[in-house]
């Protein structure tokens, strides 16, 4: 009996944003979104998740935010597409069905609503605090990591992967002691 290999997701939406630009595009990162960018680089380089290709949004805040991710996880293979930045979920999960099946881990750094439409799409189970969170929103800087049941992304299936971990900026700022509030 052979056992089954399994693929990685990494999906993250764009940090925090400013709001003055000419158009939504070129919108850069707000000054929260570069230290959120940073220090979710870091995080995925704490938990030792290191995807082996990027998809990205072409927009600039989600450029920016692989920036300030790459910073800590080193430079990846990396695709901007287009999809990803006016695509919708759907559109999303197309785009990993056809991606190459000699890569397993793999990167998206995109948008809402689409990036966390294509998480509550694919993750069935994991941890209850997790889950639960994920029920709460989809703020800027978030990083969920879904662990994939299948060998070939082509076989990906919506509700049947597993939501091994999730953060966002909230993480990340956290004191390493206990606060005043604690």
């Amino acid at each position: 009996m052979s056992e089954t290999k399994t693929k990685r997701l990494y999906l993250v939406r764009h940090a925090d944003a400013a709001s003055n630009a000419s158009d939504d595009k070129s919108r850069p990162l707000s000054p929260k979104g570069v230290v959120d960018a940073a220090k979710a680089g870091i995080f995925l380089e704490d938990k030792r998740y290191f995807p082996s290709m990027i998809l990205c949004s072409p927009a600039k805040r989600t450029r920016e935010t692989w920036s300030y991710i790459k910073q800590s996880i080193g430079n990846k293979s990396t695709q901007f597409l287009d999809i990803l930045y006016s695509g919708t979920t759907g559109d999303y999960f197309n785009l990993i069905q056809k991606s190459d099946e000699n890569i397993h881990n793999i990167m998206i750094i995109g948008h809402n609503p689409s990036i966390y439409g294509l998480v509550s799409k694919l993750a069935e189970d994991g941890s209850d605090s997790a889950m639960q969170r994920l029920s709460q929103g989809y703020p800027p800087a978030s990083i969920s990591v879904i662990e994939c049941t299948c060998e070939k992304w082509k076989d990906l299936q919506p509700h049947k992967n597993i939501l091994l971990d999730y953060a966002n900026p909230l993480d990340f700022n956290a004191p390493n002691g206990p606060s005043k509030w604690m």
